[in-house]
């Protein structure tokens, strides 16, 4: 019986040096990366698995832009818009959404670190 834990794994069978055939169970592609407030693809990061992604330079694991590889982009220009209306007074901390508030705070962390 074959282990369960390889039971829905993708099967190859192939031909062996002694000529006898066997079935070679591949391993499951990892799960596409998911934005951390919306919870959507991210485009431009692979789909790889952990040793894979060692293999890859660190321009090409995660898209070159603030928050690459964490947020989407509509997230993220919502996280940028918010910061903006609350450094020109426009809107007030209680009227931000909650899960936004930790990027908002990075981005005045950089700010801070910027002007030093």
């Amino acid at each position: 019986m074959v282990n369960p834990a390889k039971r829905h794994s993708k099967k190859v069978t192939r031909r062996s040096p002694s000529g006898k055939r066997v079935v070679l169970y591949g391993a499951k592609k990892p799960s596409a990366a998911s934005c951390a407030l919306c919870g959507g693809k991210l485009q431009a990061v692979p789909r790889r698995s952990a040793s894979g992604m060692r293999a890859l330079a660190k321009t090409e694991k995660r898209p070159q832009r603030i928050f690459g590889g964490v947020l989407c982009f509509g997230c993220t220009s919502k996280v940028l818009k918010e910061r903006a209306r609350l450094s020109s007074g426009s809107l007030t901390r209680a009227e931000v959404d909650f899960t936004h508030l930790p990027y908002i705070s990075m981005l005045r962390n950089q700010d801070a670190a910027k002007a030093k």
